[in-house]
């Protein structure tokens, strides 16, 4: 047995986790970074915080969305014919 084998049922929801912390956390910091944005180019605390929720909230929601779906179960594959 493969050490990794352990984790495979894990992986469908950890990658899920990991989209969904990062993705708001890159959007709201490029937000943040405007010149439209209360800090100016840089982030302020406030913008911390919020790209802090957001990547939390975000990615576990996702990542438990995704480890609720059962996964398919995997077919046989199809001998291949004697030559």
């Amino acid at each position: 047995m493969h050490p990794l084998d352990k984790l495979r049922p894990y992986a469908k929801a950890v990658i899920g986790f990991l989209a969904g912390f990062l993705t708001p956390g890159l959007v709201l910091a490029l937000a943040a970074l405007t010149e439209a944005s209360p800090g100016g180019t840089s982030i302020t605390a406030q913008e911390w915080i919020t790209i802090a929720i957001a990547c939390l909230t975000t990615g576990a929601s996702t990542g438990g969305f995704v480890y609720r779906v059962p996964n398919r179960p995997r077919r046989a594959m199809p001998e291949a014919p004697a030559a």
